[in-house]
């Protein structure tokens, strides 16, 4: 081999992996209505894939057991002329299955953030009447103490009223200069 001829290996292995990753990303859009970039096309199943390869030809297996960028030219041809087909297609029920799976974790992480929110909100409701309760008790007391201390005023103007009046003895004067 010499080298100009890799270069040109290269070039032509690069435009058909290219051209496949265009086709497989068109299918996938054209099928489920998902929109994957042909970078991210990938052959092999991962965990996180919205999608999934059906392979009814045994023989076209091995395809899906490598990564996309590992392939000859010879299967990046065969890749394109055989997606759509019977023998390679997207399995729907596969795509489907991990969307609900998805949605299900997501329900479940709304429904636990909505559980927390609940008992945060009781929480605080539960303390503002407790400041509440807390906040009447205080000015209750005060209230309290007022009224006694306005009653003592009273009380100590009804003896001055009275004495100024002449009403009382001097001995009621003695009293309140005692105290």
């Amino acid at each position: 081999m010499d080298e100009q001829s890799t270069p040109l290996g290269n070039q032509k292995r690069a435009f058909w992996r290219s051209s496949c990753r265009e086709r497989l990303s068109q299918h996938i859009w054209e099928t489920l209505g998902l929109k994957v970039q042909p970078s991210d096309v990938r052959l092999k199943p991962e965990e996180d894939m919205p999608y999934r390869w059906r392979i009814e030809d045994p023989c076209l297996e091995y395809l899906f057991q490598k990564y996309l960028s590992k392939h000859s030219v010879g299967a990046y041809m065969l890749l394109q002329r055989e997606v759509g087909q019977k023998k390679v297609d997207l399995d729907l029920l596969a795509h489907l299955q991990a969307e609900n799976l998805c949605l299900t974790e997501k329900l479940r992480l709304v429904e636990n953030k909505k559980y927390l929110s609940e008992q945060a909100t009781i929480e605080v409701e539960e303390e503002i009447k407790s400041q509440t309760s807390q906040e009447i008790f205080k000015w209750m007391d005060i209230c309290e103490w007022y009224q006694a201390r306005c009653l003592h005023c009273s009380t100590i103007l009804g003896q001055m009223t009275a004495f100024l009046q002449g009403d009382s003895s001097g001995e009621m004067l003695c009293q309140t200069s005692d105290n």
